[in-house]
């Protein structure tokens, strides 16, 4: 938000809705080690990740379109336990082991979800409805999730995309610098007279103009797929949580309602981008000044160019001859 002169998150001018839920520290940042896991109940689809303890539990989901949580603690499943499960009287632990024993299967399954699970939702809160039975008895639970705080939906999704995003940009950025000097030793070998023994394995010289306008027509997924995220990118999320914990060795304590992208210095490794006042760039850019980046940012977006020297005439051998 832009007010007096300055950037500001939401938080600084307005209150959270007292329907808003913070998680606590510790919970916070047990989530935050979880990659994100596709759950499917009936026909929704929802992105999950669920912490359970002996005496408490912590979940968030999201489909895209909002992002709920709920922590409980020991009383607040005691009580509920005694709401929903009148007849059965059982240790809390025994309540969450057997909680946990029912959705963790659950997660990233590509079968069809039983029966076990349902949902209601409306704006601001999501429930999820748990039907099952333990020691014989019936067995109902109920997650009662609330709207996270907009600091939680910055840590969990926000941040690490951001953060995954240019890590696979300057992947790809690499892979071309790759391609193209491949492309450059195989016409130093063509020039030599060497020729390909196998026609099938002939390839165009790669232009990465084309395959960028290709790659966007016909690659890129529905942003709400179902399919959930793959090993890979959720293995990425992982690593660049860990990294952000490492470079940031004080945690933000997760239940004071700021919004950490703004409230990191233009020092921090971490943060993704920064946001300055417009008036004041349009002042510099009159001046003729320009703001260098720090060191340490230009190392995550920008690569040294790589040299490429022109390889000696030698005897070709291996595919060509």
């Amino acid at each position: 938000m832009w007010r007096d002169g300055q950037w500001g998150c939401r938080q600084c001018y307005t209150n959270e809705s007292s329907d808003t839920m913070m998680l606590s520290q510790d919970m916070d940042a047990q989530l935050l080690k979880l990659p994100w896991q596709t759950l499917h109940v009936g026909d929704c689809s929802f992105f999950i990740k669920v912490h359970f303890t002996d005496f408490s539990y912590c979940l968030l989901v999201s489909d895209l379109s909002g992002v709920w949580c709920e922590e409980a603690a020991a009383d607040v499943i005691q009580e509920r336990s005694k709401e929903l499960n009148k007849r059965l009287k059982a240790p809390i632990s025994s309540f969450l082991s057997h909680l946990s024993q029912l959705i963790h299967p659950l997660l990233d399954s590509k079968e069809k979800t039983p029966n076990t699970l349902s949902c209601t939702r409306s704006q601001e809160t999501l429930m999820l409805h748990v039907k099952s039975q333990l020691s014989g008895l019936p067995f109902y639970w109920d997650f009662r999730c609330r709207e996270a705080s907009v600091g939680t939906v910055c840590r969990h999704f926000l941040q690490p995309l951001i953060s995954m995003t240019k890590a696979l940009d300057s992947q790809c950025q690499e892979l071309c610098t790759l391609l193209r000097r491949k492309d450059e030793e195989i016409q130093d070998y063509q020039e030599g007279g060497a020729m390909l023994s196998r026609d099938r394995l002939k390839t165009e010289t790669f232009e990465e103009h084309s395959f960028y306008k290709s790659f966007v027509s016909k690659t890129i997924p529905e942003p709400c797929g179902s399919s959930g995220l793959s090993e890979r990118l959720q293995q990425l999320y992982s690593d660049v949580i860990l990294l952000q914990e490492q470079q940031e060795p004080k945690a933000t304590n997760a239940g004071d309602g700021a919004c950490p992208l703004l409230e990191q210095s233009h020092e921090s490794n971490s943060c993704a981008f920064a946001m300055t006042d417009p008036s004041t760039a349009q002042q510099d850019v009159d001046s003729g000044q320009t703001q260098e980046p720090p060191e340490d940012v230009l190392s995550l977006t920008q690569r040294p160019p790589i040299l490429v020297s022109k390889a000696k005439k030698r005897k070709a051998k291996g595919l060509f001859r």
